[in-house]
Formats: structure tokens, C-alpha cells, sequence
């Protein structure tokens, strides 16, 4: 999405012409976006008309193009979740994100619960694993090292190896199943599983 400080200029005095301008900078990526979450084509391009027609109607001033990318990446997720919602997933756990995530355009308020939600994607995952396989990617998470982890766990250095890969490896497919559908790399959340910024 390529905004310049000159269309954000001209978008804050309300020029007509900078309203066609930005729909043309805009629709596409914001389209892609949406169609990530709901898989489809013509409600997404919707969504994104509606959050794009909803930004110029409210004539909104902004200080700076990020702040204009984040309205507009809220807006549209906002929508996309209603369309969800309205829709009725069958599935529990997507349907209980839907449900805590709060409709919201406020970037600090989204970014507290985007991190919610990757630990409840994490959770959910850890939960579809074999008991030995979880509890060994849980001490890996709390930055343990494979020995300590084996002797926690009274299991040897290589089935410590052998559970970790086959944990991870199951993980990034509940998460590429689910995550992909609230906008959430599947990179990010691997790091976090490995990293302490999980417990942070």
C-alpha cells in the first residue's frame, strides 16, 4: 500500500481528487487482505469499498501515513470479522477469537489484543498435541535447554529433539489452518513459541 505525505496532505483538506486517489492506492491490497481472512472475493472487495467510503465520509485528519494504514487495516479487519460473525462459523475456536476480539480503531487497543489472541492460537494449538510432545515444547517456550528439558521430563536428549521437531511441525500447521484467518504470519507466532517473548 504506497501512500504518499502529499495525498495524506491533500486527503486532510478533502480534496476530491485525492479521494479517487487514494481508493486507487488503497483497494487493492486492502482487498487482499480481507480475502486472507474470509476466502471471499466479493465480500472482500466490499469490506474494503465500505472501510475506504466510510474514511472519506468522516473527513478524518491524520499526522502521519501510518496512522492512515492502520485506520484503514483496522476498518477492514472490523469488517471482516463481522462478516464472520454474521456467517456462523462452525468452528468453536475460531468462533470464540471472533467473539473476544473487540471492534475497535484505536492501534494500541488492536495491538494488546492481537497479542491475546496469538497466545490463545497457541494454546488451542498446543492442545491438539500428544501430552509428552506439548509439555516438551512448553519447556522450550521457557527457554529450557534440551537436557534440562529431558531430565524434567525423565525422557532422553534425543526424544527431547524428536518431540520438539514433530511439535513444532504439527503447530505450524494448526496455526497456517487458523492463524491465517485474523491476518497473523505464521513466523511471527513460531518465534514467539520459541522465544520468551510468549511469557514477556
Amino acid at each position: 500500500m504506497h501512500i504518499t505525505n502529499d495525498l495524506l496532505i491533500r486527503l486532510n483538506n478533502n480534496e476530491p481528487a485525492a479521494h479517487a486517489e487514494l481508493f486507487k492506492a488503497t483497494f487493492a491490497d486492502l482487498t487482499v487482505f480481507v480475502h486472507r481472512m474470509i476466502d471471499n472475493e466479493d465480500e472482500s472487495e466490499d469490506i474494503a469499498i465500505s472501510a475506504i467510503t466510510r474514511l472519506l465520509g468522516k473527513k478524518l485528519t491524520f499526522s502521519a501515513v501510518e496512522q492512515l494504514k492502520a485506520y484503514l487495516y483496522i476498518s477492514v479487519r472490523n469488517g471482516a470479522l463481522n462478516y464472520l460473525r454474521a456467517a456462523q462459523k462452525d468452528d468453536p475456536f475460531r468462533k470464540q477469537l471472533q467473539d473476544d476480539l473487540p471492534i475497535a480503531e484505536d492501534p494500541g487497543i488492536n495491538k494488546k489484543y492481537e497479542m491475546d489472541h496469538m497466545r490463545k492460537l497457541i494454546e488451542a494449538g498446543l492442545g491438539k498435541l500428544e501430552k509428552q510432545c506439548a509439555a516438551v515444547i512448553r519447556l522450550t517456550m521457557q527457554n529450557m535447554a534440551p537436557d534440562e528439558i529431558a531430565k524434567t521430563l525423565n525422557i532422553s536428549p534425543n526424544q527431547v529433539y524428536t518431540q520438539k521437531s514433530k511439535g513444532i511441525s504439527r503447530l505450524r500447521e494448526f496455526i497456517e489452518q487458523n492463524g491465517g484467518k485474523y491476518g497473523i504470519p505464521v513466523v511471527i507466532i513460531l518465534l514467539m513459541i520459541l522465544c520468551k517473548i510468549y511469557f514477556g
